[in-house]
């Protein structure tokens, strides 16, 4: 019959016979990168040192004006003031978000107080702006009146038609749109710890 042949030793197990000297030794099988490594994130978008405080401005006051609107339609035509805290949560939220996005869009930063004072600002002007435009539109609609709108206008002045109208529910929500602009307008933890 033939030769048989030798059994393989296990793996691990010792050579049975030694090598003669100047055979080259197998290597050491190794991965290309440790297992753990691709559980490992890394900054993908590269650190922002500055704030886009134009195109946090943009956003924001895409937002502001849109509240704006919202404010008056309900102050002036629908004559709905209890809503006005709602409207103020949500569009102190978004010009907040809109500033926040706008100065960063997501990236690793620096702290910054600019966009907190941004959104502060911008909430402080969507406040009057809304009474502002809650004026021109009760003054477009006022019923029964003879005048034209510009001497409508002129009768009855800004300030003499927003003395009467301010109430507790409207400095509410002048400090609701202001605090939650601000509060939205910070950074996220992840974006902090990732600036280090």
């Amino acid at each position: 019959m033939g030769a048989m042949s030798q059994p393989l030793p296990p793996d691990g197990a010792p050579d049975p016979e030694p090598r003669p000297t100047g055979e080259a030794v197998p290597a050491e099988r190794r991965l290309a990168r440790a297992p753990g490594e691709r559980y490992r994130t890394s900054p993908t978008e590269p650190f922002r040192e500055r704030p886009d405080l134009w195109r946090a401005l943009a956003l924001g006051l895409v937002a502001g004006v849109g509240i704006a609107i919202l404010t008056a339609v309900f102050h002036a035509v629908l004559s709905i003031t209890s809503g006005l805290i709602a409207i103020s949560l949500l569009g102190g939220w978004l010009i907040g978000l809109g500033v926040r996005t706008g100065s960063w869009a997501g990236r690793p930063h620096p702290p910054s107080r600019a966009p907190l004072a941004l959104a502060a600002g911008l909430g402080l002007l969507t406040w009057v702006a809304g009474f502002v435009l809650a004026w021109l539109l009760s003054m477009a609609i006022l019923p029964g009146s003879s005048r034209s709108f510009p001497d409508r206008l002129a009768a009855t002045p800004f300030l003499d038609w927003v003395g009467p109208q301010l109430g507790p529910l409207d400095l509410l929500t002048l400090v609701l749109l202001v605090g939650v602009a601000w509060a939205a307008a910070h950074t996220s933890a992840q974006e902090r710890r990732a600036a280090r």
